[in-house]
């Protein structure tokens, strides 16, 4: 089931988003709904608020693109390429380095811009099923799972933006 992705300014995607306590069928559901929403979207992350759901959950598929570009920047695919991955009451526990790295999102169409963000992290959480797991992610893996944590976290990614940027950001949208 496609459900409808909520755009910016929504308050929705600016409230934290509360712990899930039950993986029942009704949750598992819903998970499988925001993993047809993204791809429906072309997305390589969505998190419950974006679909204006207050829960602490978001889902990651990074597709690995065998191009030119990839060949030139000698991109390998990486373990995290293809695969869907589920995070459920997500946290970091670990990071390091720093990187800054062109980002759009499915709440901002057309929106992209340079947002620093760790450049590895090591990320506690359980599947959609309540079990738990680690996973430690680097390059554009880590990215996306940072982006999506600030989301049910109440925080979108023009907050990471420099204020000039942000005003322009905000312009652009107000005009659209």
């Amino acid at each position: 089931m496609i459900l409808d992705v909520v755009k910016w300014p929504a308050d929705v995607l600016e409230t934290p988003a509360e712990t899930v306590e039950s993986f029942d069928e009704e949750f598992r559901d819903f998970v499988e709904g925001m993993k047809e929403t993204m791809d429906a979207n072309q997305g390589i992350g969505l998190a419950a608020n974006q679909v204006g759901v207050l829960k602490r959950v978001f889902v990651v598929k990074i597709p690995f693109v065998d191009s030119e570009q990839s060949k030139e920047e000698s991109l390998e695919k990486q373990e995290w390429h293809d695969k869907t991955y589920v995070f459920v009451n997500p946290e970091i526990v670990e990071k390091s380095g720093r990187v800054k790295s062109m980002e759009g999102c499915l709440s901002f169409p057309e929106i992209y811009e340079y947002v620093p963000r760790a450049e590895k992290v090591r990320v506690k959480a359980q599947d959609e099923f309540g079990q738990p797991f680690e996973i430690d992610a680097s390059e554009l893996f880590s990215i996306c799972i940072q982006h999506e944590l600030d989301h049910i976290n109440g925080i979108v990614f023009v907050k990471r933006m420099s204020r000039l940027k942000a005003s322009l950001v905000r312009a652009k949208l107000a005009k659209a």
